[in-house]
């Protein structure tokens, strides 16, 4: 019988296990987005939290930035299937606000990534995530919006592009600006992650784009 070994705290030989290790090593660095941001990051801290050695980082992503732009990858392959949903729903502009609500909320450390790195950086994460998560909702809200225009449920004498960025500004503004929310306005992630905040903003925007 061939036995699979699993090197200790190093590379398995087992595809199954160097799979698992590779999403350990992207769960780690989505939890280390909690409380610390990507640049004060260290990879110690990376193998140390998935329970590995530096090591694998090199081998699995290449470096830090690899790791995390592989991080990125997966979170953009979470929203597709949201996009999915969407299409195929009775009342897609619901659906798409409640989805975003809800992917943001669990994806707040890579909010953090994106505020700190993406928006205010100039580096391969930042074209990582243009190319793929805005690019995608991009590509697909202005033809949702138009949709709903068509069939008279959205004014028509209103810019669709327009109105899906200032739609998504309302969606992410509340993850993204965490002090102001928490220290001025005393919202909690719990208000902004739940089902009331999701019909908060359906309503907020159909009201005022709607007939």
């Amino acid at each position: 019988m061939t036995q699979h070994s699993t090197s200790g705290r190093g590379r398995p030989a087992d595809p199954a296990l160097q799979e698992k290790r590779r999403e350990d090593l992207l769960d780690a660095a989505f939890e280390l987005l909690r409380h610390k941001s990507y640049r004060s990051i260290t990879i110690r801290e990376l193998a140390a939290q998935a329970n590995t050695q530096s090591a694998m980082i090199k081998y699995y992503f290449t470096d830090k930035q690899g790791l995390f732009l592989a991080l990125l990858e997966r979170i953009s392959e979470q929203q597709k299937s949201d996009f999915d949903a969407v299409r195929e729903a009775d009342e897609p502009l619901k659906v798409f606000i409640s989805r975003s609500v809800t992917f943001f909320a669990k994806n707040q450390p890579v909010t953090r990534l994106i505020a700190d790195e993406v928006i205010a950086g100039d580096s391969d994460l930042k074209k990582v995530f243009i190319a793929t998560l805005p690019k995608r909702t991009a590509d697909m809200l202005p033809a949702l919006i138009e949709a709903e225009q068509q069939a008279g449920r959205v004014r028509a004498d209103m810019n669709p592009k327009w109105l899906g960025f200032s739609l998504l500004n309302m969606i992410i503004t509340p993850f993204v600006a965490v002090p102001v929310r928490e220290q001025v306005w005393h919202i909690s992630h719990e208000e902004i992650a739940s089902d009331i905040w999701a019909e908060h903003v359906y309503r907020i925007f159909t009201e005022g784009a709607g007939l």
